[in-house]
């Protein structure tokens, strides 16, 4: 098991590929250039050592149960079945991120939000989301880059400082997730923050017309993060309790927003976050109804890996998200061997 220093030297800048539910789907073309799934997962287990008992990212986590409706503007911007109108049951995962199923929910990482729908025609679309609008790394390979460049030193255990600095300042582009998170503290529940796609999908309306557009869950009972005390005085593990507490009073609810993009705006980079003045539209309402009593439940066996549902909601190009489904497979292959 790797250090917890190790952890966060590893995971604080590149949360990256694995920092949510690995997405569906073969790579495409432009995926992983000269990566092999195998050397993905190995620079992973490089700096964290071997994960052979629990997911790779976000470990820690609560199953709960809810539903989803489209609106009626989410019925036009997109054919798929999910988007019909009907109300759809939901599997949902709330997760904290890292390589470690006891991390403290106030650390300064992301917070994730997976939920899988299936439609009464036995239809699945998953999705998966994280608390900050920026991914970690830009491509497949400034991922592995960085996770080499955090492997420990055999002689101390420990990456090399000025390894991961010269890695630093060759990719600043890499520092923009860490730098939002150092920003902003940690949500106070996991009912009050938003939670953000991150990457770009196709969305195919009513009128035939293909739109490309990034996804975020905006919290209704609105945004509230912890105070600098509260980081401080609350115990490691908060969030499940508090969410249960909450769901006592009636449903956590989320509105899904679809924000396009304009003319200039990258599609196809994680770590770049689009201005807050583009075009918004709420497209659905995910409503969480009930929690899981204590660790374990039907979320436990889903990877979340069904991220489209062609042609109304297609995979862009984006080279991290074309790359999730083949490195992940790998992982959970050697956690289902135990090598």
């Amino acid at each position: 098991m790797p250090s917890a220093r190790r952890t966060v030297l590893a995971a604080s800048l590149l949360l990256g590929l694995f920092a949510l539910p690995l997405g569906a789907g073969a790579p495409g073309p432009a995926a992983a250039q000269g990566l092999s799934p195998e050397e993905i997962v190995d620079a992973f287990e490089a700096a964290l050592g071997p994960i052979r008992t629990h997911r790779p990212s976000h470990p820690k986590g609560l199953c709960a149960a809810g539903h989803f409706q489209a609106t009626p503007e989410g019925t036009r911007l997109s054919v798929a079945p999910v988007f019909s109108g009907e109300r759809i049951d939901a599997i949902i995962r709330l997760g904290v991120a890292g390589a470690n199923p006891q991390a403290s929910d106030t650390a300064r990482t992301t917070r994730s939000l997976a939920f899988r729908l299936e439609t009464a025609r036995g239809e699945q679309w998953d999705t998966a989301s994280i608390s900050a609008p920026i991914f970690g790394a830009p491509t497949p390979e400034l991922l592995v880059a960085g996770l080499h460049a955090r492997a420990p030193l055999p002689a101390t255990g420990q990456p090399d400082p000025a390894r991961v600095a010269a890695f630093i300042a060759a990719h600043p582009e890499t520092t923009r997730q860490a730098a939002w998170l150092a920003a902003n503290n940690p949500p106070a529940s996991w009912a009050t923050t938003p939670y953000w796609g991150v990457n770009t999908f196709l969305f195919r309306g009513q009128d035939g017309q293909t739109r490309p557009a990034r996804w975020v869950f905006e919290p209704r009972a609105g945004v509230e993060r912890l105070s600098a005390e509260q980081m401080q005085s609350l115990p490691r593990d908060f969030l499940a309790d508090e969410l249960r507490r909450r769901l006592q009073a009636g449903p956590v609810e989320f509105d899904m927003v679809l924000v396009f993009p304009a003319a200039g705006d990258d599609l196809l980079n994680p770590t770049q976050a689009w201005p807050e003045d583009r075009p918004r539209v709420t497209v659905g309402r995910l409503a969480i109804v009930a929690a899981e009593a204590g660790p374990g439940g039907p979320c436990d066996g889903i990877s979340f890996l069904q991220l489209d549902m062609e042609p109304g909601i297609q995979m862009s190009d984006d080279p991290t998200l074309q790359a999730r489904a083949a490195p992940y497979a790998v992982s959970l292959t050697r956690r289902s061997q135990g090598r």
